[in-house]
């Protein structure tokens, strides 16, 4: 019953949120980005194969182009009552184009990529994506969504990367 509740309060704040992005009016002030903070941490337990493959998943940052909006992504994360856990991507300024994948960068569209825990994990071309509980451990993960143009560089303002992290926290 408990994760029927979670499902019904995470759908009930995609729904507010995605109404939200579409209609509101967002001014950002030039050199802002609208980033989520959370600190990414690498998991004890990474060993050295999976961190240089991190290390390897890093993509350039692709400066957003001046004449266009700034693209804008948060994300939630809950579960599934079938296994594993949902994420919802909620972009503003943003449309994922699959068919486009590894052409020329166009302006604000693309694809997204999930780390957990610093580590890449997939690469996602919708606003839904069902992620394994097998890819989190135990205890508090970082689930990082980045977006990426075309040829998987990450969106960037001032270097800094378009993307959001909320922490999941997996009973032990």
């Amino acid at each position: 019953m408990e994760k029927v509740a979670y499902i019904v309060i995470g759908g009930a704040i995609g729904v507010v949120l995605t109404v939200i992005l579409q209609t509101a009016h967002i001014t950002m002030p030039e050199g802002m980005v609208m980033q989520d903070k959370a600190a990414v941490t690498a998991s004890a337990d990474m060993t050295m194969s999976q961190a240089e493959m991190a290390a390897m998943h890093q993509h350039p940052p692709l400066a957003v182009s001046q004449d266009a909006p700034v693209p804008i992504v948060t994300h939630l994360v809950f579960p599934d009552p079938m296994g594993g856990y949902n994420v919802q991507i909620l972009t503003r300024n943003f449309q994922f184009t699959p068919a486009n994948i590894n052409r020329d960068p166009q302006d604000n569209e693309g694809h997204a990529h999930i780390y957990i825990n610093d580590v890449k994990y997939a690469r996602i071309y919708s606003d839904w994506f069902n992620l394994p509980a097998s890819a989190l451990l135990p205890g508090e993960n970082q689930v990082k969504v980045t977006l990426n143009a075309n040829n998987h560089s990450e969106w960037s303002v001032d270097d800094i990367p378009i993307s959001s992290t909320v922490s999941v926290v997996v009973p032990e």
